[in-house]
C-alpha cells in the first residue's frame, strides 16, 4: 500500500509536468502534496490517525484525486468520525478524471471508496430527537453546541460514536440530555416541554363606593340646608313673636310657654340644618372630586324638590 501511494504521488508530478497549462500546479505545490501524502501514510501506519487525516485532507486540497480522499476517509473512520468519513468517501466516488489521474490507480481508489462507504454506513449511529408539548419550530435544539434546523427534528440523524449532549430551549425552559452511542446504535432523545402558562391579569382595582357616598353626603347637605332655610323663614315670618321675645327672652304675660317652645325649636332646627347641611355638602363635594375614574363613570344624579331631596342612579 505504501508503494501504491508513492507511485500515485509520482504520477501526479509527471502528469503536472506534461500538462504545461494553467491547471497544472506549481513545483512547490507538487512537492508539498508529495510530502504531505508520505507523512500522512506513515502517521496512519503508526496509529496517529488524527495527524494522518489532517495531512491527507491538505493533500486532497492541492490535488483533487480519489486516492487522497479515500485515505482521508479511512483516517477519519479510524478516529471514530464516520459521518465525516462518509463525506470523503462520497467525494472520492464522485470525482471525475483530471490531469492528475494516471493509469488505473485512481479508478481503483474510487472502487475501494464505494465499497468501504457501503460497509461503513450501516455502522453509523443514528440519533432521533423528538419534541413533545410544543411544536418543533418553537424549539431551538443543539447537539454538542451545534444548532440543528427544526426540520431535522423527528428524523434519524447520523452521528459519531461516543457521548452526545442534546440541549433544547424554548423561552425560559431549557432541557438537556446526554446519550452514549456505540457503533450501529439507534437511540432517541425526547424533550418534553411544559406549556407556558400566561401570567394572570392584574387584579382589578378595589371597588369603592366613594362616589355613592359623595352624592349621599351632598343630598344630606342639601336636605339640611333646605331644612335650615324653611325653619328660618318660619321664624323670620313670625314678627310678633320676635317682638315679644327680644334676645330670646319672652314676656310671659304676652306669650304662652308652648309658643315659646315652638319658637325656640324652630330656631334650633334652622341653625342645626344650616350646620349639618353645610358640613355634609362640603364632605360630599370633596368625595366627588376625588372619586376614581372608573367609579366616576357610573351615572348618579341629585334631585331636590319642595321639602325633599334624594340621589338616583346606578350604585
Amino acid at each position: 500500500m505504501r508503494c501504491k501511494l508513492r507511485c500515485t504521488v509520482l504520477a501526479l508530478a509527471v502528469v503536472a509536468n506534461w500538462s504545461g497549462v494553467a491547471l497544472a500546479i506549481d513545483e512547490s505545490a507538487r512537492e508539498a502534496a508529495r510530502t504531505l501524502a508520505n507523512e500522512a501514510k506513515q502517521d496512519f501506519d503508526e496509529g496517529r490517525f488524527e495527524e494522518a487525516g489532517r495531512k491527507f485532507q491538505r493533500a486532497y486540497e492541492v490535488a483533487k484525486v480519489p486516492m487522497f480522499a479515500l485515505w482521508a476517509a479511512r483516517a477519519l473512520a479510524r478516529r471514530g468520525q464516520p459521518v465525516a468519513a462518509c463525506e470523503f468517501y462520497r467525494q472520492a466516488v464522485e470525482l471525475t478524471p483530471n490531469d492528475f489521474w494516471a493509469g488505473s490507480t485512481q479508478q481503483q481508489a474510487q472502487a475501494d471508496a464505494g465499497k468501504e462507504l457501503i460497509e461503513l454506513q450501516p455502522r453509523i449511529p443514528q440519533l432521533r430527537i423528538r419534541v413533545e408539548g410544543v411544536a418543533a419550530n418553537e424549539v431551538e435544539v443543539a447537539i454538542d453546541d451545534v444548532k440543528i434546523a427544526s426540520a431535522l427534528i423527528g428524523i434519524d440523524l447520523p452521528t459519531d460514536p461516543g457521548q452526545r449532549h442534546i440541549v433544547g430551549r424554548r423561552g425560559a425552559q431549557t432541557l438537556e440530555q446526554t446519550i452514549d452511542f456505540g457503533w450501529g446504535e439507534h437511540k432517541e432523545a425526547v424533550l418534553t416541554f411544559k406549556a407556558e402558562i400566561p401570567p394572570p391579569p392584574p387584579p382589578p382595582p378595589p371597588k369603592t363606593h366613594q362616589r355613592t357616598w359623595g352624592w349621599v353626603a351632598v343630598a344630606v347637605g342639601g336636605a339640611g340646608l333646605l331644612t335650615g332655610a324653611v325653619t328660618g323663614i318660619v321664624v323670620a315670618s313670625d314678627s310678633g313673636l320676635r317682638s315679644d321675645c327680644p334676645h330670646g327672652t319672652c314676656n310671659s304675660s304676652k306669650v304662652t310657654s308652648s309658643t315659646v317652645s315652638t319658637y325656640n325649636l324652630l330656631r334650633n332646627l334652622s341653625t342645626a340644618g344650616f350646620i349639618v347641611g353645610g358640613v355634609s355638602a362640603a364632605v360630599g363635594v370633596t368625595l366627588l372630586l376625588w372619586t376614581p375614574k372608573r367609579e366616576s363613570e357610573r351615572g348618579l344624579a341629585l334631585w331636590l324638590g319642595p321639602g325633599s331631596a334624594g340621589v338616583e342612579g346606578a350604585f
